[in-house]
């Protein structure tokens, strides 16, 4: 669940909403100072990309890995009921691989890199700072596409949950779109694809790449710039903490915020 459709503060709200947008911007501001001082500091000593820290390069054959990468992008590019199958999929294809290899999760994806304090700070604020920038270039990109009459309708998982009534069938929605769907989601994107990508180029590049390729998975023409930013973000936060816990928690934040939104703009409708 990858959604941009975070309102921005209006004054015709209800109070108590109007208090929780302007302390959520506060915070995302602050966030995002904190972020660009880090990543500017990091950048100038060398050590924000390709350093001692950098996630390994996943231990399969080319062959096969462009044909697993493939595949799974086919799979869910044809929005069919057999996309489903990706949750599945992606986990145990990636499990035969490190098997085989006779490697560890822990050990390829460096899950025990980041003390659970840092990861838990550094997912808040990445998170925080990230919708700092998606929000106003969400409404930028929507008021452009309205202007040259171009159809950007909202991705499929905000219709689905602004479709659901049950409050049992909303809790299970959000529980999947912040645990099933980031890890499913990271462990594909940034731990299979990204880290495939860097055996053919240089890591900005490998960066890059994943994110557009993140992108263009979701199929979603309103939502393609702000989603490769946040498959940059993503990329680059694996890259440098060297632990798949970081984007992970990072998306899972970001669907949790994107949830909680619509649950607002939900019940104030």
């Amino acid at each position: 669940m990858n959604v941009t459709d975070v309102s921005p503060i209006q004054i015709d709200q209800p109070g108590y909403v109007l208090a929780i947008e302007c302390l959520f911007v506060l915070g995302a501001l602050v966030s995002f100072f904190r972020v660009s001082t880090y990543v500017v500091q990091q950048a100038r000593q060398g050590t924000l990309i390709d350093s001692p820290r950098s996630p390994l390069v996943f231990p399969v054959p080319p062959a096969i890995g462009w044909t697993f990468a493939i595949g799974i992008l086919a799979l869910v590019l044809s929005q069919s009921p057999l996309a489903v199958l990706y949750y599945v999929l992606v986990p145990a294809g990636i499990g035969v691989f490190l098997a085989a290899e006779r490697r560890s999760a822990e050990y390829q994806f460096g899950l025990s890199r980041i003390g659970s304090f840092h990861l838990v700070r550094w997912m808040l604020v990445v998170c925080a700072a990230f919708f700092f920038v998606e929000i106003p270039l969400s409404n930028v990109i929507d008021r452009g596409m309205t202007w040259l009459q171009l159809a950007h309708p909202p991705q499929q998982t905000v219709v689905m949950f602004q479709q659901i009534q049950r409050p049992d069938l909303m809790v299970l929605f959000i529980l999947s779109a912040i645990l099933i769907v980031p890890f499913t989601e990271e462990l594909f994107f940034r731990g299979f694809v990204y880290s495939f990508l860097k055996r053919f180029m240089p890591t900005w590049g490998a960066i890059m790449l994943s994110a557009a390729v993140f992108a263009v998975a979701h199929a979603n023409l309103g939502s393609v710039l702000q989603l490769w930013l946040l498959g940059v973000v993503l990329a680059t936060a694996y890259e440098h903490s060297g632990s798949l816990l970081l984007p992970m928690g990072i998306h899972g934040c970001f669907n949790f915020v994107t949830a909680i939104s619509l649950l607002i703009e939900k019940s104030t409708s």
